[in-house]
């Protein structure tokens, strides 16, 4: 029952003085003492700043939900070195006294108190929540074993932690906006490419079979690729060839959009109106028909083909939806550039909103959980109090007892 004394007597002196030299205590009441609420403060001998000690940038940043800007005024980096030094004597595994375990939590505490992020974090709630992480992570890489000087393991572990703590500062939200972003992005280079195909190489005689043969020549490669693969005596089936007829489906969609751009309108002498037929002649006075349903056949092909690239899972039922999403956009398209350049500010719009709103979400999501930690974190001090008063209560009664007896 005398832990918890040793442990409060340590802390209260611990807190209360400034210049205070950290007291090696037994293994077990040393890793009690750093697992408890701020025991890392109280076992290294460093006092608790408050949220004011930080200055006003600090404060900003709390309530902001950043990364405070951290000058080493809150704590003095000097002395937790100090003390972490003069507590490694005793704790370190090759000393009689020494124990694996606790000089591990010993160098953690050092490490978290040394850098900015990790004592924000640990002071929200008291306790090292990314602790345990961080020791199945040692574990895995098999570097549990320290070195042999104190310092030179701390330092080296401290760098480890600094590499770790900027991976980490990468959240959901982080990964959700680039996810989103990427998204969008792709969508922006599909509509660009799609505008490209519909109004320049579809216009072009030369353009449109070069695109073709290029095509034509991509499909081959590929099904030589799939076949050199699967090997001479495994039958090719059309399921395996979704890749390789994908290149070509573009092809005949382009085809069919120049083809469709091929109508002639009767010239300005003859009395008929309308579709004149089929005839590719460019005689004098003839005019295009700068839009029909064979060049919307070929869009929608080819549209349709970019959406189902752009997925890994493809099946009919996913590619009849692809097809209907890419008619009713090809029926507001129709080959017009404008539209096309349009649509791109459209999506640029998007992806500007996208790089601006996420890290404001993160920062009120942020905002919003820190807040919540730190309650939970408060609730947590006062129970460990109301439990070391309890014992301690225990401890002078046992007393009592023992001397009256």
């Amino acid at each position: 029952m005398g832990s918890p004394l040793r442990s409060d007597s340590t802390a209260s002196s611990a807190s209360s003085a400034s210049a205070a030299v950290p007291a090696a205590l037994p293994t077990e009441e040393a890793l009690q003492t750093l697992l408890s609420p701020d025991g890392y403060y109280k076992y290294l001998a460093i006092p608790k700043p408050e949220p004011g000690a930080h200055g006003p940038k600090y404060q900003a940043a709390m309530a902001a939900g950043g990364a405070p800007v951290d000058s080493g005024d809150g704590v003095d980096l000097e002395r937790v070195k100090k003390n972490y030094r003069r507590l490694s004597l005793k704790h370190h595994p090759d000393r009689p006294t020494g124990d694996a375990e606790c000089f591990r939590m010993l160098n953690r505490a050092k490490v978290v108190l040394s850098s900015p992020k990790l004592r924000r974090e640990y002071d929200l709630v008291g306790l090292d929540l990314e602790d345990d992480l961080e020791d199945e992570g040692h574990q895995e890489d098999g570097s549990a074993a320290p070195k042999r000087e104190g310092e030179d393991g701390g330092e080296a572990h401290h760098e480890d932690a600094k590499d770790e703590s900027k991976s980490k500062t990468e959240t959901v939200m982080g990964h959700l906006a680039s996810a989103t972003l990427a998204a969008v992005l792709q969508v922006v280079v599909r509509t660009a490419l799609m505008g490209v195909v519909s109004t320049l190489i579809s216009r072009y005689t030369i353009l449109t079979f070069l695109a073709v043969g290029l095509l034509a020549f991509l499909s081959t490669k590929m099904y030589a690729a799939v076949k050199a693969q699967l090997g001479p005596d495994v039958k090719v089936t059309l399921p395996m060839m979704k890749d390789v007829l994908s290149p070509l489906v573009i092809a005949l969609g382009i085809l069919c959009m120049y083809r469709g751009r091929r109508f002639v309108v009767a010239a300005a002498g003859d009395a008929a109106s309308g579709v004149a037929g089929d005839s590719t002649a460019q005689s004098e006075g003839e005019t295009y028909l700068d839009w029909s349903w064979t060049f919307h056949f070929g869009e929608v092909m080819v549209m349709t083909c970019f959406i189902a690239n752009s997925f890994e899972k493809r099946s009919v039922p996913l590619t009849v939806v692809y097809a209907v999403v890419s008619f009713l956009l090809s029926l507001f398209l129709g080959g017009r550039f404008w539209r096309y350049l349009t649509m791109l500010g459209f999506e640029g719009v998007i992806a500007l909103l996208v790089v601006l709103a996420f890290p404001i979400m993160e920062m009120i999501l942020e905002s919003i959980v820190e807040e919540k930690m730190r309650k939970v974190g408060e609730k947590i001090r006062k129970h460990d109090e109301r439990t070391r008063e309890l014992l301690r209560r225990k401890h002078e009664e046992g007393t009592k007892v023992k001397v009256e007896r």
